[in-house]
């Protein structure tokens, strides 16, 4: 296949609270409860064209703090709260059919460029390149 067909794929940035992320090809996985493996997600629209999903069972079930995901967020709000377990960031959803539509490359590779700076530089214990 040509170097071209990549443009058609879509992205979603997944992040644990240890600071370990993927990309995940969202063509291939297409929900957050599948990225996530929660049936109850909850979105947080960021922008019109960014939505972060946090897992709603993360608390009850004793998941971690995502220091890590909570930093990404304050690029948006400035008080964030806390939120625990993964996370997974994808493009919006379409109002009409609920597809949660995947980051387009340059979307994909943006957040994560503002993940990398913003946890290098405030979130306690992240490695320092």
């Amino acid at each position: 296949m040509p170097a071209t067909a990549t443009a058609a794929w879509t992205f979603a940035l997944w992040v644990s609270p240890t600071g370990t992320f993927r990309l995940l090809h969202w063509n291939t996985v297409t929900t957050p409860q599948r990225a996530l493996c929660s049936d109850v997600v909850l979105p947080i629209s960021l922008t019109g064209e960014l939505t972060m999903w946090a897992d709603e069972c993360a608390i009850p079930m004793g998941r971690p703090c995502n220091a890590h995901a909570s930093e990404l967020l304050r690029a948006y709000h400035p008080h964030p709260g806390v939120h625990f377990g993964d996370v997974v960031f994808t493009g919006a959803t379409d109002p009409d059919t609920d597809t949660v539509h995947g980051l387009d490359q340059d979307q994909a590779l943006t957040l994560l460029d503002l993940y990398l700076l913003r946890i290098n530089a405030r979130v306690p214990g992240a490695r320092r390149g």
